[in-house]
């Protein structure tokens, strides 16, 4: 509760400030007046007062129907003692967005399944290599059984434990398929990287690329393949271009503790091999657009109206939750390395009502928790969502019944 305090006395701040220069201007036609303060400006401000205090790089962008109404970004992405020295985190710093990239394979497959006359409910099998070895109920797992952590796949381990490298390359998606899924897991949600990170070896194949048994051609051809149809049909249909799966050359965001203890920052790397349930790295600023151009507005160059509407009612590549004004809608994406402390990204985008998007990136953990950097344990859907809410409560001067509420509160 903390980190929602803090919320409310800034929020509070910024209306007492808002009095004292409103009620302190002359009545002469010499000043200028004040501009008039929106309800996207307090939300703006607010997150702004309050990441700034942390002493992270973050960046955020606020858009309604596709138009920023509100952005910031502050601390650094690389800091005096990194070999780039320190630089300025801003809204055009590029980083990894993990698990945000399962909506960028969402939308990939979606916009594919339109061009080939394929349904979410159609079998994933026929698009698989014909030279891996196909397991128990793998021929029964469909592609929104994927999209929706219901495919039985449970990892390497038998355990719903969330695999990484080992398991999103192209030797692990060959182990998973060969290993089966039980069918007492069917249908059960198990949230797994690899049921996303397979939409890499799928949409090649839906493409009528011919797997030639080589594990090294088929895991480069597909990874090419993959990259390329996501560039030219999800990224440039909205005006964002050369789109990697790496760090900028020479120049990296890196990943910190917080509160910061002096340790060296961590360079997550390249995640070309493994890229599709995570990898993909953008800009806040790049971020918002895709988002909001794809999700909240009526362009259909994505996605059609229909094919939005079935990705927000079957939680293809989303998730779900409820704040005071209505539903919502987000990925939130988690990536981190542990030693003695933990140093990773956070990053979320919500749809909230009224086709309002937030995007939301930090480059520092709870060196602790592994969370989101708050004091109280918050984490970064909670903290977006309820700064939604409060501000949203502080424009318009009423409090909506109900209360923030989400289907899957674990961090992604």
């Amino acid at each position: 509760m903390a980190e929602v305090n803090k919320l409310i006395y800034q929020l509070a701040g910024i209306g007492l400030l808002m009095f004292v220069v409103n009620g302190c201007q002359k009545s002469d036609d010499a000043v200028t007046p004040a501009k008039p303060q929106t309800w996207f400006d307090y939300f703006g401000k607010a997150l702004n007062d309050s990441l700034k205090a942390k002493k992270v790089g973050y960046g955020f962008v606020i858009l309604e129907n596709g138009a920023v109404r509100s952005s910031g970004s502050g601390g650094l992405k690389s800091r005096a003692s990194e070999p780039e020295g320190e630089k300025a985190f801003t809204l055009d710093t590029k980083m990894h967005i993990a698990s945000m990239s399962k909506t960028i394979a969402t939308m990939a497959f979606l916009h594919l399944a339109a061009e080939k006359g394929i349904q979410t409910t159609d079998r994933i099998l026929p698009y698989l290599p014909p030279a891996w070895v196909k397991g128990e109920n793998i021929s029964r797992i469909t592609f929104r059984d994927l999209m929706t952590h219901r495919s039985g796949i449970i990892g390497l381990g038998n355990n719903c434990v969330n695999g990484a490298f080992s398991e999103n390359n192209w030797l692990g998606f060959k182990q998973l398929i060969q290993q089966g899924v039980k069918t007492a897991n069917r249908g059960n949600y198990c949230y797994q990287n690899a049921n996303f990170g397979l939409f890499r070896v799928l949409i090649p194949g839906i493409l009528g690329y011919q797997f030639s048994g080589n594990d090294v051609t088929d895991d480069q051809q597909t990874q090419q393949r993959f990259m390329e149809y996501v560039q030219k049909n999800v990224f440039e249909k909205v005006g964002i271009n050369n789109v990697i799966a790496n760090q900028p050359t020479g120049d990296p965001t890196y990943s910190y503790s917080y509160p910061y203890t002096g340790v060296a920052g961590w360079n997550p790397g390249n995640f070309t091999n493994v890229v599709g349930a995570y990898g993909w790295h953008l800009t806040p600023s790049e971020a918002g657009k895709l988002f909001a151009t794809v999700l909240s507005t009526t362009d259909q160059r994505v996605l059609t109206t229909a094919w939005k509407d079935t990705l927000f009612n079957n939680r293809l590549g989303t998730f779900a939750g409820t704040v005071p004004d209505g539903a919502i809608q987000y990925h939130d994406g988690w990536w981190f390395l542990k030693l003695t402390q933990y140093q990773g990204v956070r990053t979320v985008w919500m749809r909230f009502p009224n086709e309002v998007i937030a995007v939301l990136f930090v480059n520092a953990l709870h060196h602790s928790r592994g969370n989101f950097p708050s004091d109280d344990g918050t984490d970064i859907v909670t903290y977006l969502a309820r700064a939604y809410t409060l501000t949203r409560q502080m424009k318009t001067g009423r409090k909506n019944a109900g209360e923030l509420t989400l289907e899957h509160t674990e961090p992604h």
